[in-house]
């Protein structure tokens, strides 16, 4: 059987051409999925960032004191997120787990929450209930990875003695001993309703004092390196924010 050369060509040709269209189509399948799968991810994103605001806002109409310190530990927190190695997604999901931190505090009563006094006993235990009413609220937001970790364990000690559940060590989640760290620091540079902010000097001291006892020690450190290097400054971060709308911003 003879072959012609020109039908030869034709012929591959025709199948180099088919091969082509259904690639094509293939692949330009692929990448509409791709786009699409994209298209979901950005949306998810844009709705865990409104309901993360949505939140906010509820915590700022409660008490602004209380969402004011929630935005600045979550910058503190960042910071620590990517000294300590976590990718840049991480650490805005780390962020926007932080800025939730006290959502539970919407709870709490006002007279309680403002009291310009040191609370009783039994206010005290009040008040600690806020950690487990945050990870009840954020138990089913699925939009932002280990976002109740944050609210839940945040007051717990790396020499457990903390609360809720006295968890020691590396059994507490990571969310929470990194918001540990940058809520107690934002707590002693910050003027409370009960006291004024600590002078730098007596800060670094109780971070010194809290290794290894209320902190996790590594964390600590790299913390403090962060304040030595002039990474983290309460001066700077209050100017920051002074002029930032922190209800509709949590970039």
């Amino acid at each position: 059987m003879t072959f012609d050369t020109g039908m030869v060509l034709a012929l591959l040709i025709l199948i180099g051409l088919v091969t082509w269209l259904i690639t094509e189509i293939i692949l330009g399948g692929r990448a509409r999925e791709t786009e699409t799968a994209l298209e979901l991810a950005n949306k998810q994103i844009e709705m865990g960032n409104e309901s993360v605001l949505a939140l906010a806002k509820a915590l700022f109409s409660k008490d602004r004191r209380t969402g004011e310190h929630c935005h600045r530990v979550a910058y503190y927190a960042e910071k620590l997120a990517r000294a300590y190695g976590f990718s840049d997604e991480g650490a805005r999901n780390l962020k926007k787990a932080a800025i939730l931190h006290d959502i539970g505090k919407i709870a709490i009563p006002d007279a309680i929450l403002n009291k310009p006094s040191k609370l009783t006993p039994e206010e005290y235990e009040i008040m600690k209930t806020h950690t487990t009413a945050g990870a009840e609220i954020l138990k089913g937001f699925t939009m932002i990875d280990n976002v109740a970790d944050g609210a839940k364990y945040h007051h717990e000690r790396y020499d457990g003695k903390g609360y809720p559940e006295g968890l020691a060590g590396e059994d507490i989640p990571l969310y929470g001993r990194i918001i540990a760290v940058a809520d107690t620091f934002d707590a002693m540079t910050a003027n409370r309703v009960y006291r004024g902010a600590l002078d730098m000097d007596q800060v670094m001291e109780e971070l010194e004092k809290g290794k290894g006892t209320q902190f996790d020690p590594y964390l600590d450190t790299l913390f403090m390196k962060l304040i030595n290097e002039g990474e983290i400054s309460p001066e700077k971060t209050f100017e920051m924010f002074k002029n930032r709308d922190l209800i509709t911003d949590i970039e």
